[in-house]
């Protein structure tokens, strides 16, 4: 009887493993699918001269930042490709250590070539110093929903500006999470919730007195999947100049889960969150 138990017993546990989601660290098969995900940083510099013979100096330093949960955690390698292809800007054949790197070579290779095009032509004006800085970090993680933030900061000189991108994740389906979790012809009531909630953040009625705080073109406001989630909703997050006229704004917009619940589909993990 004991022999026919153990059997059993171990190709149960070999169907568990099979099945485990791609994010539960301690859950996810440990064989060729699966590598340990764990915090990255890299850093380069480079150089130009201008014809006026001045050296422009370009450092960029990134830095990956991943929850608790994960750290030191197998988890499926198609959760990572699917990472490095969103969040890293890599291609799929590549591992995040490689990803990483690649991602610094890339933003030193473009700063490098269009600062020296941009700035031949007066290079009194040029600046001496440029400090690319990209942080790959955590927002929020639960329900097996993970939200990861892409920040970079350019600095020339003393001028500085800072843009933030977002991705969410479905660990159990290792799947992005996107505008396709809404039914369809939901665009349109969302961007009405964003317009209020807009108006309502800043404590106006009208279009004309959002105008007249710096907003323009809001009737033209649209939800897109540069969005994140936190314990109260989902906040959808704009670039500077989509919005406002500040070039170092970026505006945010918090829709309650309450008040996207209609527009949810019934299989998508974001009702797990209402």
């Amino acid at each position: 009887m004991i022999r026919k138990t153990i059997p059993l017993i171990l190709g149960c546990m070999l169907l568990l493993a099979t099945v485990a989601s791609c994010g539960k660290g301690d859950g996810a098969s440990s064989g060729s699918d699966s590598i340990t995900f764990s915090a990255k940083k890299d850093a380069d510099t480079s150089s130009f001269k201008r014809s006026n013979g001045e050296i422009c100096k370009v450092s960029v330093n990134t830095e990956l930042s991943i929850p608790d949960t994960y750290k030191g955690k197998a988890i499926d390698d198609k959760f990572v490709k699917l990472f490095v292809i969103t969040a890293l800007e890599g291609a799929d054949s590549l591992d995040v250590d490689t990803a990483v790197k690649q991602l610094v070579a890339n933003r030193l290779a473009e700063n490098v070539s269009s600062e020296t095009e941009s700035n031949e032509e007066d290079d009194a004006l040029a600046t001496s110093n440029i400090q690319i800085d990209v942080k790959v970090y955590p927002v929020f993680n639960r329900n097996g929903i993970l939200s990861m933030c892409f920040e970079e900061t350019v600095k020339k000189d003393a001028v500085a500006s800072v843009v933030h991108s977002y991705f969410n994740y479905d660990m159990e389906k290792c799947a992005v999470v996107d505008m396709g979790e809404f039914v369809d012809g939901a665009s349109s009531d969302l961007a009405q919730l964003l317009q209020n909630k807009l108006m309502e953040q800043n404590k106006v009625e009208t279009e004309e007195e959002l105008n007249s705080i710096g907003y323009f073109d809001i009737y033209n406001l649209s939800a897109t999947s540069n969005f994140y989630f936190n314990d109260k909703g989902i906040v959808w997050s704009y670039k500077p100049q989509e919005l406002t006229v500040d070039a170092n704004s970026e505006p945010t917009i918090l829709i309650p889960f309450a008040e996207l619940a209609p527009y949810v589909k019934e299989n998508s993990i974001i009702n797990t969150l209402m």
